[in-house]
């Protein structure tokens, strides 16, 4: 008969059926758990999808039929119909950079070098940094280049007020409507 390796590791009797009845309870309340869990979250996501049809669509859309863009009520709760700007290049960058330094606005692009070192090689990035400022390279490093979504919005907003150029294809320029509600300080 051959000898078990693991013999001394094994437990010497078996669990009991009281073990295994705590352990199904156990499995009840994960699987329950679980089931909790999908159903907050689809009522989460209903309750945000009311949300934003309430903020963005329904109160500022009856606001413009009353000819309103603020209103204060008899409680003083002051309610706005407010829009806002946004603009995102996405998926568009090579359209987007050539069309800002065709048009002159390519101080928008940013240009980032990384270069990765481990931690123990902190003394040679510090002397990399040091040559690489001393004659003002570049080489070896990882360039990326972006434009940071604030920049791009807030340089949006401005064209459009200005009554400049922004094709809203390439920038996916979009005006969000919103509802600002203030209540009455006490």
């Amino acid at each position: 008969m051959a000898v078990d390796p693991y013999a001394e590791f094994r437990a010497d009797e078996p669990p009991k059926d009281e073990a295994f009845a705590k352990l199904d309870e156990l499995v009840k309340k994960l699987t329950q758990a679980e089931q909790d869990v999908v159903t907050a979250e689809a009522a989460l996501k209903l309750a945000q999808k009311q949300l934003r049809q309430l903020d963005e669509f329904d109160i500022p859309e009856y606001m413009d039929e009353l000819g309103l863009k603020e209103f204060t009520n008899k409680a003083g709760i002051k309610i706005e119909a407010k829009s806002t700007v946004y603009a995102s290049i996405g998926n568009r960058k090579v359209q987007a950079f050539a069309w800002l330094i065709k048009h002159k606005h390519s101080a928008l692009i940013k240009r980032n070098v990384v270069v990765a070192f481990n931690t123990t090689e902190g003394k040679n990035a510090e002397a990399l940094l040091a040559e690489m400022k001393e004659r003002n390279l570049g080489a070896g490093a990882k360039q990326e280049m972006k434009v940071e979504a604030a920049s791009l919005t807030a340089w949006a907003r401005r064209q459009l007020k200005e009554g400049q150029e922004v094709p809203a294809d390439i920038f996916g320029v979009y005006e969000k409507r919103s509802t600002k509600i203030t209540l009455p300080s006490e």
